[in-house]
């Protein structure tokens, strides 16, 4: 027996050893087939995610990371679709009252007022700012400072919240995180939750020191200012477009303004920052600080999964646009599911269409309609995206390999404005969806045309000005001159004549008078080409005394952006201008169309001579 026990024990150590030695093995396989697909969807402005873990011998947690294409390094991004939030308030002696949506009574310090503004119904949804998705647990500080892991974990160890809040108070009470306290919430923002902080909070200098918070500030990229330096307002302005600013409420686009209760910054914040306070700053002492890519001009700023929100000066108040933000913001920040899918609503159409590039403008023949042409086109946002899994059982973190995708809305169409304004901008209505607009003749000798191009999300172009002036104005030479050498293979020279059409509309070229004038020393007459039927023959008494001149248009297409019409290619003699003799249109905006000198003439000169046509041509606005 003991001999068989010895060999028993020989294959099983055996096995084990083989097993152990080829577990790193079964991790780097699952490592490789954790795959992510991204399909995006135009029409409801996200990017539809999923990824598959072939790995079954243990769950798994995700979280995803994204870049833009306007981004230089990849943040994670939400991943949840309910939010469970922990709210840290400080402790204070004011009280509020409510019934949330499910119909549940609370009395809590005012500095707990989250789950007031998260779960109360209000005008806009029945279930309160949250709209039934968010769901707050509160609790004091001095609680959680006592004892973090209580509130944090469930009694298997296992995290209960999404994300913490840390507020609302101003100067958060001058209640400091205690280093137990410091190194739970460190722990928990390492995992990828998420964490807001309020008011006051992450900051130490020689006013309010709030050393254990600010041991934090690097996860939002906040700096402190030594010296208390404040700038603030009741109003804020949305300056960075995305998830946070349009799910689940749409708060506005860049440069939307929102209301706020008096607050104010009191740091450097090197991350995104996603709402600046509205100048001119109204808080008594505001003073603009920089540093590099830093500002103390944010109300909300945020990287990866940490942010800061200046809510908390008014001790508990808040307008419901703060409300709205706070609950867009609670969203963004919770990071990590045990989902294989996510409809990822950062992932947007955040580029405007190409400034419409405007072709020109005609008018019918009583210059009462004017039509404008015009083109333009959307550009898609670029996004790349890996997803990280975590093993519940061993903790070990495997990263998908990286993916590219990019969302376009498409052109919703054209916002236009007429007038006498050259910096005017249209009002953001669509005018149009075509590729053209006509409009009646503003008043006075000329008018602007603003044109922005919309896409089917709300970015837009910069604006593209047309400026009509029907005052002709055109440059050409004063004089030119031509010479006839008999003793050269081509006897005939003479430059070209160049028009250039300055005017921002059409003109009409005309040849007004083509003759010979006095002034040479030798005057010729203008006769047909057809005066002669060789010219290589005529007497010196014929070459004296004749010449045919004429005068011709270069080009022989239009559509070249120099004529839009072309009457006459063949030359036009001299002889046959009996009055006005149109040539062809000349485009607008420094065309410059070509005209050409011609002749037929004698060779038998006995000396050299001078002789001067006069040439007139008129210039007018097409009909």
């Amino acid at each position: 027996m003991h001999r068989f026990k010895r060999l028993c024990c020989v294959p099983l150590l055996a096995c084990f050893l083989l097993f152990t030695s080829i577990l790193p093995g079964i991790t780097a396989s699952a490592a490789t087939t954790l795959t992510l697909s991204a399909t995006p969807n135009p029409a409801e402005n996200y990017v539809a995610l999923s990824w598959t873990n072939s790995d079954k011998s243990q769950p798994y947690s995700y979280m995803l990371y994204s870049k833009s294409s306007h981004d230089s390094t990849f943040q994670s991004i939400p991943s949840k679709a309910s939010v469970k939030v922990l709210n840290i308030y400080p402790d204070v002696t004011p009280t509020v009252s409510f019934t949330t949506w499910t119909e549940q009574g609370y009395t809590l310090p005012k500095s707990a007022s989250l789950k007031a503004w998260m779960e109360v119904p209000n005008q806009y949804d029945p279930k309160g700012y949250g709209k039934g998705l968010i769901s707050v647990d509160p609790v004091s500080i001095t609680s959680y400072n006592a004892n973090p892991n209580a509130y944090l974990k469930n009694s298997d160890g296992l995290y209960k919240y999404d994300t913490l809040y840390f507020g609302a108070w101003d100067a958060f009470a001058s209640e400091d995180l205690s280093a137990a306290a410091e190194t739970a919430t460190d722990a928990f923002i390492k995992t990828g939750r998420g964490v807001l902080f309020g008011h006051d909070t992450m900051v130490d200098n020689d006013t309010i020191s709030m050393p254990n918070f600010f041991k934090l500030a690097h996860y939002c990229d906040i700096q402190t200012i030594s010296h208390y330096t404040v700038l603030g307002n009741t109003q804020i302005k949305v300056f960075k477009k995305g998830l946070l600013t349009n799910y689940p409420w749409q708060v506005g686009g860049i440069g939307t303004v929102l209301n706020v209760p008096m607050s104010h910054s009191n740091q450097m914040a090197f991350g995104d920052i996603w709402m600046t306070y509205q100048q001119p700053f109204t808080y008594p002492n505001s003073t603009l600080v920089t540093s590099g890519l830093g500002t103390n001009n944010f109300y909300l700023t945020s990287w990866s999964n940490a942010a800061m929100i200046q809510t908390g000066h008014s001790n508990g108040d808040a307008t419901p646009d703060e409300q709205r933000v706070t609950a867009n913001t609670l969203f963004y920040l919770s990071q990590i599911t045990t989902d294989t899918s996510w409809s990822d609503h950062k992932g947007q159409d955040l580029d405007a269409p190409d400034a419409p590039a405007i072709s020109g403008i005609t008018h019918n023949s009583g210059r009462t309609q004017y039509t404008v042409s015009y083109s333009s086109q959307d550009n898609a946002t670029g996004y790349q995206y890996y997803v990280e899994s975590t093993g519940e059982n061993d903790g070990m973190k495997y990263d998908s390999p990286t993916i590219s995708t990019s969302i376009e809305s498409g052109m919703k169409g054209y916002s236009i404005a007429v007038d006498n304004n050259p910096s005017g901008v249209p009002d953001g209505s669509i005018t149009t969806t075509a590729g053209s607009y006509t409009f009646a003749r503003p008043s006075g000798s000329g008018f602007y045309v603003h044109i922005a191009a919309d896409d089917n999300v709300g970015n837009v172009s910069a604006v593209s000005t047309y400026h009509v002036d029907e005052l002709v104005s055109v440059t050409h030479p004063v004089s030119v001159g031509y010479a006839i050498n008999p003793n050269s293979a081509a006897p005939f020279t003479a430059p070209d004549v160049q028009i250039v059409n300055n005017s921002t509309i059409p003109i009409r070229v005309s040849v007004q008078s083509l003759s010979a004038s006095t002034g040479g020393s030798l005057t010729l007459n203008d006769v047909p080409p057809s005066k002669y039927a060789d010219w290589s023959k005529l007497t010196t008494v014929q070459t004296r005394s004749n010449i045919a001149l004429g005068l011709g248009i270069r080009e022989t297409a239009t559509g070249s952006g120099t004529w839009s019409e072309i009457d006459r290619t063949a030359p036009l003699y001299a002889s046959d201008i009996a009055g006005r003799t149109f040539l062809g249109i000349l485009n607008p905006n420094g065309a410059a169309g070509t005209l050409a000198l011609t002749a037929k003439y004698g060779l038998a000169w006995d000396k050299a001579y001078t002789s001067v046509h006069s040439l007139s041509l008129f210039f007018d606005l097409t009909d």
